[in-house]
């Protein structure tokens, strides 16, 4: 009976610490995770992720200006293929 009675108090620990679990988690809406670019559900960095996005955004628009303004000065200098010597 010593064995049989192990098992079951071991039955019962395992029942408990199921019971205790946490339980699963809920479903996301697709449609929410692909307008924040990720498949995943809400985290704690979230914040931290939307403001590297945001800065990536303003990193894009800062090169796409860059470019613009290089463009303004190679043509006022004539085109940037010859050098003053």
């Amino acid at each position: 009976m010593r064995p049989m009675g192990r098992s079951l108090l071991m039955c019962a620990i395992l029942a408990m610490l199921a019971a205790c679990g946490a339980p699963a988690p809920a479903p996301q809406d697709k449609e929410e995770a692909r307008a924040k670019g990720r498949d995943t559900d809400e985290t704690v960095f979230d914040d931290m992720i939307q403001t590297q996005d945001r800065a990536r955004a303003v990193e894009d628009v800062t090169l796409g200006r860059k470019d613009t303004v290089d463009a303004a000065i190679e043509q006022q200098e004539g085109g940037g293929t010859q050098e003053s010597r």
